[in-house]
């Protein structure tokens, strides 16, 4: 099966499954207060299939992109509503019911973005932290985990508390207040037990044990952006396509880099950062049990993307899996992490276009992806696996519920909105008048789908 057509069908799997949740949402909503719903339809434009229930039609449309659920009273003037018991329709339910089933749309999409994240977390795993580097303290004192710690080392708990993220392990040593941490790590093999004693930085105003962290690994691709990076990796490759500048240089499927020009390597973001920044390197590496040297290995005039394409390498993966509890907690902590990003993100653009700057407005609208950069983002995914595909679907269902509630026009925040007013005011805003404002909005994004279509293929055609 060609990627291509993978692709195509992530692209529509994910959007309807997204657009599912969104618009199971309002139906549900609405169902729960007695609403008369006409229409659930996935997709947009003519039907493919439809079927009709006892109260509402059911169909999926050839378009892969929206949806919408129809219900009684919203269109003043269909004929439809004349058979619906008046108590049935939407505008005849309070203002506070008629907000819940706005709101219920992008809520589900959160909650799908959450449980996606838990399912990531607590049924295929995330990576280790692993140790990149023993640095001196920013007082000048030695690093308090010189001759304890080891380049390479994966933490697994400390003080018998499971570490899974940087937060935690921060907590952990401003808790101990300079007292000795009890600290198991992964090595190789071995699972060793060691003790820190952090020690106060007057600069600082913290207490540290002099190391650096890297859970990841960071591609300079829309995905690796969209995701904040790839998972932390051994220096095993676990797979190479044949077809890479890699391959032609000699590596194989199974190789474990033992050093780059002299340098001892444990983990794959070192081969990485040294391979990228030289013009040439001697690799040595371990192949079925055999000391291999790869001399006169260059890659000067190559650019980062042709020396190391992240969907044609895929280094070992060292991944644990937390408890159900811990990997709740940790999905909640991430999926908070991602939503105040979207928000700053979101924040940044619309001051921009209220301030005039409108080239930084451009600048920022360029990191934003319509259906073609989505398409591109899910094609990066389904080669990577499951393990990157499940995060970005949890990252789309986060932004289109955020970007729902946005109070702009046409979107279910600027009906919210227009009910808080209502219940403000105690009286509805003319349908007239509401109807125009959602139109010229609708009209405006149409613009900015366009417009980031545009920016898509731009990035596509590299222009």
């Amino acid at each position: 099966m060609s990627i291509i057509f993978l692709t195509i069908i992530a692209f529509i799997v994910t959007i309807g499954f997204l657009v599912l949740i969104h618009e199971g949402g309002h139906f549900a909503a609405a169902r729960l207060f007695g609403v008369w719903v006409h229409q659930f339809a996935i997709g947009m434009g003519p039907a493919l299939w439809r079927r009709k229930g006892r109260e509402t039609e059911y169909s999926i449309r050839i378009f892969p992109i929206g949806g919408y659920v129809r219900m009684a009273g919203e269109d003043r003037e269909s004929t439809e509503d004349q058979a619906v018991p008046k108590e049935r329709l939407f505008t005849s339910k309070p203002a506070w019911q008629r907000m819940i089933i706005v709101f219920a749309g992008p809520v589900m999409n959160i909650i799908a973005a959450v449980l996606l994240m838990i399912a990531v977390i607590g049924i295929l795993g995330i990576p280790y932290l692993e140790v990149t580097e023993l640095v001196n303290l920013p007082d000048g004192y030695p690093s308090p985990s010189l001759g304890v710690l080891q380049v390479g080392d994966k933490i697994e708990s400390m003080n018998a508390r499971p570490v899974y993220s940087i937060a935690q392990l921060l907590e952990v040593i401003n808790n101990s207040k300079g007292q000795p941490i009890h600290v198991q790590v992964r090595r190789g093999e071995r699972l060793l037990d060691i003790a820190i004693t952090p020690f106060w930085s007057e600069q600082e105003k913290r207490y540290m044990i002099g190391i650096n962290l890297r859970p990841r690994i960071q591609f300079n691709t829309i995905l690796m952006a969209a995701l904040g990076g790839i998972i932390s990796t051994t220096n095993r490759i676990a797979k190479l396509s044949p077809d890479t500048f890699l391959a032609r240089q000699g590596l194989q499927a199974g190789d474990r880099v033992i050093s780059v020009n002299g340098i001892p390597v444990h983990s794959f973001w070192q081969v990485y950062d040294l391979v990228i920044n030289s013009e040439s390197v001697t690799l040595v590496i371990e192949r079925r049990g055999q000391i291999i040297h790869l001399p006169e290995f260059r890659v000067a005039g190559y650019t980062p993307e042709e020396i190391w394409p992240a969907q044609k390498i895929e280094p070992e993966l060292w991944l644990r899996k937390p408890a159900i509890w811990d990997a709740t907690v940790l999905a909640l902590q991430r999926s908070l992490g991602l939503v105040a990003g979207i928000i700053k993100f979101l924040e940044g653009l619309i001051l921009n276009l209220i301030s005039g700057d409108l080239q930084a407005a451009k600048k920022a609208s360029e990191g934003i992806s319509g259906p073609i950069g989505i398409g591109q983002i899910l094609r990066e995914a389904v080669e990577a696996g499951l393990i990157v595909l499940l995060p970005v679907i949890a990252v789309i269902s986060l932004n289109l519920g955020l970007f729902n509630l946005l109070p702009f026009p046409a979107l279910d925040g600027s009906r919210i909105v227009f009910l808080l007013i209502e219940m403000i005011r105690r009286k509805p805003i003319p349908p007239e008048k509401e109807g125009l404002i959602h139109y010229i909005g609708f009209l405006v994004l149409i613009g900015l789908i366009l417009l980031v279509t545009y920016n898509d293929i731009m990035r596509f055609f590299g222009k």
